[in-house]
């Protein structure tokens, strides 16, 4: 029997072994081609979800420039999209046969007033871009994404939430913008002036015109001290209500749930608070760039594809990463841009989505035991689920945290062939069920899967969010895919 048991666990080695290297061998024939873009006039978002021809796409840097080409379409009756990094997945910054304005080159920051820190930047610019601005006069800022790398317009446009307890959405720290209108004027919107599109424009999806340059409040670039702590998930609510909300002294925070298929699958919890500290160190406030980019990639993949490999992977992040042995200093704004270049993934047979679930932080447990259910019974490819505070804020029209929620942050692959497609939709629309179920919501800034019920279920404003851009855009120029299925109902082939 011990015999047995050693053989068994050999061949169990050797077939690891062997996975291993073969992959390696494909991971390294990948690193080393020119991947093929599409080009031409096929649109995309990062998922590769839905792809779609358009009229025209305009690259534009000067405001005159963007006005024409808007003038332009409108005059030959066409569509207008408007798109930054593109990293919304539900073709919200394109449509069919529609002038694609590619915002990225309209980035220019034109005003920074250190005194009261405030900075006003045009939409197409990105984090990086602010952070590389105002990290000389220790300036940072207030909410972003966990990632630097996208749009000021689209986090606008998508009315994103960061890792900072202190504050809710992005829409907190908006002091003002301009937005060109379908009627071709220019109008500055904000909480005293045109009241109503400051409501409908911040998570309103370019679906009311182009977000020309923006007004952000800044803060101070603080020195942090990262501190980890591992538990149950059952545990969480408890500690994040004793040691987390309301503490000053936290400047971000997130926990994060084992994915390994075993008993700690969903439970295993680790929690990571940035604590304000003096205990600064030489070099602090340099900005520091991606590091081990191959190597992250490597393993990353290796959990796309195997079980073990999540199990690796999840042992190395804990190890090396997030060990609550490992003292780590940082600065505000280095631990707001931590690493996402090895996240880049392109295959023709699957992908990488994300989808996210605000929940009333009372429903948490439940919420996550429901998860665990529908994601062992569906097969669900969980690659990280991620959970930060969004505190309650109805500003915008569409608010996804209409009360104090937990967001669970889903980061799953799945495949592009129809029939995972179909899969895919369907326990979305479970998932979104059990946010229903739990007195939550899911956001909107990613794929198409929820039914015209779902979305109304629960966005029950959604139309009159829609009446509201056909008074400002009665000719429905401002256009995209999202648009289309829930107002329009058409439906992507």
């Amino acid at each position: 029997m011990i015999l047995k048991a050693m053989m068994k666990k050999r061949a169990i080695l050797l077939l690891a072994v062997l996975g291993l290297l073969v992959y390696g061998a494909i991971f390294l024939l990948s690193v080393q081609t020119i991947q093929e873009k599409p080009d031409g006039l096929l649109i995309n978002d990062v998922t590769h979800i839905y792809p779609t021809y358009v009229k025209e796409i305009v690259k534009e840097n000067q405001t005159q420039s963007l006005v024409e080409a808007i003038n332009d379409a409108k005059h030959n009756r066409l569509k207008v999209s408007i798109a930054g990094k593109q990293h919304s997945q539900g073709g919200h910054s394109y449509y069919d046969d529609a002038v694609f304005l590619d915002m990225k080159n309209y980035k220019k920051i034109t005003n920074l007033d250190v005194e009261n820190k405030i900075i006003t930047v045009q939409s197409g610019a990105t984090w990086e871009d602010v952070q590389d601005y105002i990290n000389p006069l220790n300036l940072s800022i207030e909410v972003m994404q966990s990632s630097n790398i996208f749009t000021i317009g689209g986090s606008l446009s998508s009315n994103i939430h960061g890792r900072d307890p202190n504050y809710g959405p992005i829409i907190e720290t908006v002091k003002s913008f301009r937005l060109f209108l379908e009627d071709g004027t220019i109008i500055n919107v904000s909480r005293e002036e045109n009241t109503n599109l400051f409501r409908e424009v911040i998570g309103g999806y370019g679906l009311f015109g182009v977000i020309l340059d923006v007004d952000l409040e800044l803060t101070d670039n603080l020195v942090y001290e990262k501190e980890t702590t591992l538990m149950d998930y059952s545990e969480y609510p408890d500690f994040f209500e004793n040691n987390v909300r309301n503490n000053k002294n936290i400047g971000l925070h997130f926990a994060r749930l084992s994915i390994v298929p075993d008993e700690t699958f969903l439970r295993e919890t680790y929690a990571t608070n940035y604590k304000t500290t003096n205990n600064y160190i030489d070099g602090i406030f340099e900005l520091q760039e991606e590091q081990n980019i191959a190597r992250d990639k490597f393993f990353f993949g290796l959990s796309r594809k195997y079980d073990w490999g999540k199990e690796l992977r999840w042992y190395l992040q804990k190890k090396l990463e997030d060990n609550p042995e490992n003292i780590e200093i940082v600065s505000r704004n280095n631990a707001m841009r931590p690493p996402i270049t090895f996240l880049e993934y392109y295959s023709s047979r699957n992908t990488d989505i994300l989808q996210e679930y605000f929940i009333p932080t009372e429903n948490f447990v439940g919420f996550i035991d429901g998860l665990k259910k529908i994601s062992q019974e569906e097969n669900i490819n969980l690659l990280s689920v991620t959970i930060r505070h969004v505190s309650e804020n109805n500003d915008a029209f569409l608010s996804y945290s209409k009360q104090d929620s937990f967001a669970v942050v889903l980061y799953i692959n799945q495949g592009l062939s129809e029939k995972e497609k179909d899969k895919a939709e369907k326990w979305t629309q479970k998932l979104v069920d059990l946010a229903i179920e739990n007195n939550g919501t899911y956001y909107l800034t990613y794929q198409l899967y929820p039914t015209q019920k779902q979305i109304r279920q629960v966005y029950p404003e959604i139309d009159s969010f829609f009446l509201e851009k056909k008074k400002h855009d009665p000719n429905e120029m401002f256009m995209n895919k999202f648009y289309a299925k829930y107002a329009l109902g058409e439906e992507d082939e």
